[in-house]
């Protein structure tokens, strides 16, 4: 139990290492022996777990989902969905140096989900877990009477993926448009749109 322990631990730091040099060096100049450099060890300590670039490239993108949905699934949930949904959607967003340096890796990956199915499949899955989770959140907003009328979770639960994508993606690049604390209020100001003045507190 402890090797194994000691293995998913090893793998980890490997995994970290490689996301911190993908955001330093850009995808496609980073090597293996980069990584083993970020990492203070040997390209073959690097290759005991990892074969190929590209495998260690898909446990990177795994080890970052997991620590997206981590964040994600800590969220309490508890009423106003209004602010549930606000906190839920507020996780995905780089809003501090781990996340930044997380979705900057993000942002290298995305063209490789165009040619690389493996890839494709995780950013799928990943995108499916987070959508699910806001449908299941409007869902029970909806019952509660608190969404707004016409207000379908199904489809708004994808309108609001779309938005954070977007704000990601625009406070990673265009800082001085889409600073912190604008793509917060414009997600918040998106967010209170679906729900009714007059929303259920609890």
């Amino acid at each position: 139990m402890a090797r194994s322990a000691d293995h998913d631990e090893r793998r980890r730091q490997v995994a970290e290492a490689l996301l911190r040099t993908v955001a330093r060096k850009g995808l496609a100049k980073t090597t293996l022996a980069d990584v083993a450099d970020e990492l203070g060890a040997s390209v073959g300590l690097v290759q005991r777990y990892f074969r190929s670039k590209s495998a260690l490239l898909r446990f990177g993108i795994e080890h970052m989902y997991r620590r997206s949905e981590e964040r994600f699934r800590e969220v309490e949930p508890s009423p106003p969905m209004r602010d549930f949904l606000l906190r839920l959607a507020l996780t995905l967003l780089p809003l501090d140096e781990e996340r930044r340096l997380e979705l900057g890796v993000w942002l290298e990956f995305l063209p490789n989900t165009n040619t690389d199915p493996e890839m494709a499949d995780l950013h799928a899955y990943a995108t499916g877990e987070v959508v699910a989770g806001f449908e299941r959140v409007l869902a029970v907003a909806e019952e509660r009477g608190e969404l707004i009328d016409g207000a379908e979770p199904r489809w708004e639960a994808r309108a609001l993926y779309a938005l954070v994508d977007g704000l990601t993606i625009h406070q990673l690049t265009s800082p001085d448009v889409y600073d912190d604390a604008e793509a917060e209020v414009l997600l918040r100001r998106h967010i209170d749109r679906l729900f009714a003045v007059d929303e259920k507190e609890s």
